[in-house]
């Protein structure tokens, strides 16, 4: 009897044991996925709050130059190319747009100075701007040099037509200054037809007087730009 209470016993503890392993196994838990991040921005690009680095920075626009005036005052920055003759005697400068050439002609002299564009041979059949300062009174002539050495008498009296559409200049210095702008196809036969991107060719002279018939007797030569 005793021996069969004691089996007891054992069975009972072993169910008892038994129930307390009876467990399911405990599932790992997974881990924290991080947020996906903005993609990297570029170095020296400063990205704006509320925008990711895939946005392009804003666009800075140039500022624009100063006007076009013909004041006889070549100002910083009103023409967007320049080329400087004989040691500093002569700079011409020039802008363009699709229609228009707006030039300036700085002279140190105290008559007149010229341009010529695109000559055949040495003078001839350049379409010339002459322009000059008296006492105050601009005059800035439209001319054609019909032979190699000269002369060049205005358009309007080979038949053709004045086609300078804003003139002005001063004299102050010993520097004249002569500014204007005229179409750069006028439809004038005795006018060169520019084009925007080209190079022209061009000849200059000055004289130390203000009658345009007279001799360049200061300095004269010749030179290129590109409009």
């Amino acid at each position: 009897m005793k021996n069969l209470l004691f089996i007891m016993l054992i069975l009972a503890g072993l169910l008892l044991g038994a129930a307390c392993t009876d467990q399911a196994p405990v599932q790992p838990v997974p881990p924290t996925t991080p947020p996906p991040t903005a993609p990297p921005t570029a170095p020296g690009t400063t990205v704006p709050a509320g925008t990711t680095g895939t946005e392009a920075p804003p666009t800075t626009m140039a500022a624009p130059g100063p006007e076009w005036n013909a004041d006889g005052a070549i100002s910083a920055g009103e023409y967007d190319g320049e080329v400087t003759l004989a040691n500093g005697q002569m700079i011409v400068y020039w802008k363009n747009d699709g229609t228009m050439l707006y030039m300036g002609l700085w002279g140190r002299v105290t008559g007149w100075v010229a341009i010529g564009f695109e000559p055949t041979t040495a003078m001839k059949d350049a379409d010339m701007i002459l322009g000059s300062v008296s006492s105050g009174q601009v005059t800035v002539l439209d001319q054609y040099a019909t032979g190699t050495f000269g002369p060049h008498p205005s358009d309007t009296e080979l038949g053709g037509t004045y086609d300078i559409i804003g003139a002005g200049g001063s004299e102050s210095g010993g520097v004249t200054v002569i500014e204007f702008s005229r179409k750069l196809n006028t439809g004038d036969r005795f006018d060169k037809v520019l084009t925007p991107g080209s190079t022209v060719r061009f000849i200059w002279s000055m004289a130390d007087t203000d009658v345009p018939t007279a001799q360049h007797n200061i300095a004269r030569g010749s030179g290129q730009l590109v409009l």
